[in-house]
């Protein structure tokens, strides 16, 4: 939504996705028709409230919000029939969940496919309250609850008071609990002490995105910019010096050598690089704020991105006294705050 004119796509594909949804369980497959297979109820099926929130942010525009506020309540219902002691335990017979999809190294060092299906699933019933206010509609009355039991069945089975990680540290497990405002201080620490120490990425379809964008806010951007231009096997560097010309769905690249999953972190080069960010609560880029990461390695950066208000244009140098000087152009009715 940030790169390309996908207003009208992305509308045509939600009513696809509205209409794979199952009529009698709620439950939103990774294929049309569902076929079992490899996927699971989180990740791919939280596309439902995923993609509304996103064009709802990007575009100013509620109406695939609208559309699919019964379906998103639907997909938590469902969601909660398929787990125990409040984490997501099931997919629908004949399909399995794979959770962090293509992290490197063997399978039982992944995280918990569980635990990304949770993790989606909490994301899901905060995303339903956001949208119920948005729509002025009130949220379902288990919404609060559902969010408590939930958070809290992470923390008695991943979460290790002992240490202060989850999941034993595994992948970016941490930046997940991170995001969910779980853990403790060590959580934070454990994080950071990792992928200081780390000399590529050990992520997969989920981790890598939310890892990087979680380490930006964290106030490391330049461990974030490191592990985006590391060299190592799990890199974006080794595709390019293999000669990927798109990007694969696997770091070896075993499989498939045109899979878009990766493709996400694009966004942090508009977000955190260039600096364009939207005043929290805003959308439609009416309110706009210019706060570029600063990244001892880069002397500049520059670039546009397109948007409901118009082309908001930034390009900031590196300065002798190592500050940064911003140069802007933005639509002439939107606020820079």
């Amino acid at each position: 939504m940030l790169t390309l004119d996908v207003k009208g796509l992305y509308e045509k594909w939600y009513q696809d996705i509205l209409d794979s949804q199952g009529a009698d369980t709620g439950h939103i497959p990774h294929t049309a028709p569902f076929l079992g297979g490899g996927g699971g109820p989180g990740g791919w099926g939280g596309a439902v409230y995923l993609l509304p929130m996103a064009f709802h942010r990007i575009y100013g525009d509620k109406s695939l919000l609208e559309k699919g506020y019964p379906a998103m309540i639907r997909w938590l219902e469902y969601m909660d029939s398929r787990s125990e002691d409040g984490i997501v335990v099931r997919e629908e017979e004949g399909g399995w969940c794979l959770g962090e999809w293509s992290a490197p190294g063997p399978q039982e060092d992944m995280i918990p496919a569980e635990f990304v299906n949770t993790y989606y699933y909490i994301q899901g019933l905060k995303a339903c309250r956001e949208a119920a206010a948005l729509l002025d509609r009130e949220a379902p009355a288990w919404l609060e609850e559902r969010i408590r039991a939930s958070e809290e069945a992470l923390l008695r089975r991943y979460f290790d008071p002992q240490t202060g990680d989850f999941c034993s540290g595994r992948g970016a497990a941490n930046a997940f609990a991170r995001i969910l405002h779980l853990g403790d201080a060590r959580t934070k620490e454990n994080l950071i002490a990792k992928y200081r120490a780390a000399t590529t990425l050990d992520t997969g379809i989920f981790g890598t995105p939310i890892l990087l964008e979680q380490l930006f806010r964290e106030g490391e951007a330049d461990l974030a910019y490191r592990l985006l231009t590391s060299q190592g096997p799990a890199s974006f560097a080794r595709m390019k010096q293999a000669g990927a010309t798109t990007l694969w769905e696997v770091w070896d690249g075993s499989s498939s050598h045109n899979h878009p999953m990766f493709g996400s972190v694009v966004k942090l080069l508009f977000t955190e690089i260039l600096g364009i960010r939207q005043k929290k609560g805003s959308c439609g880029f009416r309110d706009i704020t210019l706060a570029p990461a600063q990244i001892p390695a880069l002397q500049w950066a520059e670039g546009q991105i397109r948007t409901p208000a118009g082309t908001v244009h930034v390009r900031w140098d590196r300065t002798p006294q190592d500050t940064l000087a911003i140069t802007s152009r933005l639509p002439p009715d939107a606020k820079d705050s």
